[in-house]
């Protein structure tokens, strides 16, 4: 029975604290909490809480012996999180990418396929208007000579 009281009296703080205030641990300021009754208007805009949930917090929190360790630990844990959705971005990202690269070296493939089709027509066509020209230079020749 005295270790219990040697624990609750080391757990409770040093200074008075009212009931309506959440002492948070050394070093840290006291969370000061409002009682209004029904019907009265707050002196500014606040945050309310039931005092059912006013209590629980109250305890929670003065009960809590370690809340930098808690605060760092949800600290990692949201940095985990969001290191995790970054990787499952970039490696859909790398996919996304590996089709797109498919993609443009088909139609590379496409392109240098019809240009090289195109080289050879205009090589066909180079010879044949060759041939034209010698055929009515040779025409317009003979028709002079033959006048």
């Amino acid at each position: 029975m005295s270790f219990f009281l040697s624990v609750v009296i080391f757990l409770t703080p040093l200074v008075d604290i009212p009931p309506t205030a959440i002492w948070l641990g050394k070093g840290i300021s006291v969370v000061q909490g409002e009682k209004i009754k029904v019907g009265e208007t707050a002196k500014s805009t606040n945050m309310m809480l039931s005092v059912h949930d006013f209590i629980r917090l109250k305890s929670a929190m003065e009960n809590s012996t370690d809340l930098c360790s808690w605060a760092i630990t949800e600290t990692y844990n949201e940095c985990m999180q969001g290191s995790k959705r970054q990787l499952d971005i970039a490696l859909n990202r790398e996919s996304s990418q590996t089709d797109l690269i498919a993609a443009y070296e088909h139609r590379l493939k496409e392109t240098e396929t019809s240009l090289s089709k195109s080289e050879n027509y205009s090589k066909i066509l180079l010879y044949v208007v060759g041939g034209l020209a010698i055929v009515s230079a040779s025409t317009t020749t003979m028709y002079l000579i033959g006048k």
